[in-house]
């Protein structure tokens, strides 16, 4: 399966959890150089295709929140917890 087909098959959370896993093999240090570039590779790429995802996600919102304009509804930047 090409890269391309593989993510459009992807949830965006079985994305970040090959991402997580990812981190934690180049963390370890153990992969040869040449596999530690091609992971490395694979998680930028899968990184990038989450953030167009979700870029995706919050202009559906916006759309939504826009055609429902009578309401009192409005966007608002996401703020990420101070706590954590």
């Amino acid at each position: 399966m090409s890269d391309e087909k593989r993510k459009k098959s992807l949830t965006i959370e079985e994305a970040m959890a090959r991402i997580e896993l990812i981190v934690r093999q180049l963390e370890e240090g153990k992969l040869p150089l040449e596999e530690s570039i091609k992971v490395f590779s694979e998680g930028m790429s899968l990184i990038d295709w989450c953030q167009k995802k979700l870029d995706e996600v919050q202009a559906k919102v916006q759309k939504i929140l826009r055609e429902d304009s009578g309401r009192s509804w409005k966007t608002e930047p996401f703020k990420e917890d101070e706590g954590e």
